[in-house]
């Protein structure tokens, strides 16, 4: 009975050890947890910094070993979060983390991996992807941009269509120095029109108020009578009170309004294409060892023809083997052959390569059927387009910073994060 009694205090105190042992366990792994959860552990923060009025700024913190920034940009899928720290000179990188990203996975995601972000680690900022330009573009003012405007009548188009499909088109005309008339469309896939639409009740914004045209109008000659754009303070959802009746969102119009004026004032230039052909062939083949080319006719300063084809190492051509059955991609829809000559052709109707948004799979939506990925295509049009203009193409890397590596296939994620660290290293540089 008594050695009983002994082994149930025995075994009492074992469990009673345990637990205590499990208890404190877990408290030093929540300890951990809770100071590895943040990029700069609580007790190594030693000063808040003031981000009002900082751009893409969520926070900034002062810490025993240098800074820590935390940035916000847009990326492909949405906005992308990061914890970005710096040395106590606020010169080098010294460690990047995604807090937040919701891109495409397995592509743009990988931003948020030890792979591409420990690149940054001990680099000279700013950081730069080959082929980036680290120059601010100057914001020229709008008395300065219409200070001599050349007659003429010019003409913006978006880069892409709308959620509904629409493309928006501005046209200025300019007489006598004066913005003389400015109108706005958008265009839909089928050639239907906001304007006519919104007149025969196609497309109604609201039971009450005037037509998408109406509000269209109005803003052009708001403009007019104003021979200026910077009346119009649009807010963070593009709309502007400045105009009585018009509730449309206005951005997209001020966008290309001020590229027609612009090109008007001489800031910008169209480019002049030189008449002959020209050739651009990609420097090394693709995975499936083919190796793209593009050649290009211009007559009469126009683009007139445009050639795509990818070639194999043994002189096979893509566009024979897509039309012959030996290069399928999918069982149904154009063949290669076929998207190549669709993307030519909506080339030489738009006569530049603007409208020709890509993803990050290189893909587009611009161009009917065209399912393919056209980087490579887009790559050697411009050189090609360059060459005619006379543009000589240099790649000279900035004078200072650190050029890293880009995610393959998903340049715009890998631009947002080299971005969202270039903001916290010019925000560090105005902190004293």
């Amino acid at each position: 009975m008594k050695n009983k009694n002994v082994r149930g205090i025995i075994a009492l105190a074992v469990v009673t050890a345990l637990s205590f042992g499990v208890i404190m366990g877990s408290k030093a792994l929540a300890k951990d947890m809770g100071t590895g959860a943040s990029n700069t552990a609580e007790e190594q923060v030693k000063e808040e910094i003031d981000t009002k009025g900082a751009e893409g700024i969520e926070k900034a913190v002062k810490t025993e070993n240098g800074y820590m920034v935390t940035a916000k940009v847009k990326g492909y899928g949405g906005d992308i979060v990061m914890n970005v720290s710096f040395d106590a000179e606020k010169k080098k990188v010294t460690k990047v983390e995604v807090t937040e990203q919701k891109e495409t996975e397995g592509l743009g995601a990988k931003v948020a991996d030890a792979e591409f972000l420990s690149q940054f680690e001990g680099v000279e900022a700013p950081v730069f992807l080959p082929g980036m330009s680290l120059e601010k573009e100057e914001k020229v003012s709008d008395e300065e941009l219409l200070k001599e405007l050349k007659d003429g009548t010019y003409e913006a188009k978006a880069d892409a269509p709308d959620n509904n499909g629409f493309t928006d088109v501005v046209t200025v005309t300019v007489k006598d120095g004066k913005i003389a008339e400015v109108t706005w469309e958008a265009v839909g896939a089928d050639g239907s029109t906001k304007s006519v639409l919104s007149e025969n009740g196609e497309y109604v914004m609201t039971e009450d108020g005037l037509t998408w045209k109406e509000q269209a109008e109005a803003l052009a000659k708001a403009v007019v009578e104003n021979q200026s754009l910077s009346f119009l303070n649009l807010d963070e959802q593009g709309k502007t009170d400045a105009v009585s009746g018009v509730s449309i969102s206005i951005g997209g119009f001020t966008a290309l309004a001020e590229k027609c004026l612009q090109e008007a004032a001489g800031i910008v230039q169209t480019l002049e294409l030189k008449d002959g052909t020209y050739e651009a062939k990609a420097e090394a083949a693709d995975n499936n060892g083919f190796t793209d080319v593009v050649t290009m006719t211009v007559a009469d300063g126009k683009i007139t023809e445009v050639n795509w084809e990818a070639v194999g190492e043994d002189g096979s051509k893509k566009s024979v083997l897509s039309e012959n059955g030996e290069y399928v991609m999918t069982e149904d829809g154009l063949t290669w052959k076929e998207q190549a000559e669709a993307l030519a052709n909506a080339l030489i109707e738009n006569q530049s390569l603007d409208f020709l948004q890509v993803n990050e799979q290189g893909k587009t939506d611009a161009v009917s059927g065209v399912s393919i990925s056209v980087g490579g295509f887009i790559s050697l049009a411009e050189k090609c387009m360059n060459e005619a203009a006379g543009v000589e193409e240099t790649e000279e890397a900035p004078a200072n910073g650190t050029q890293v590596d880009v995610v393959s296939g998903a340049t715009i994620s890998s631009t947002a994060v080299v971005t969202g660290i270039n903001k916290a290293f010019e925000f560090l540089q105005t902190v004293k």
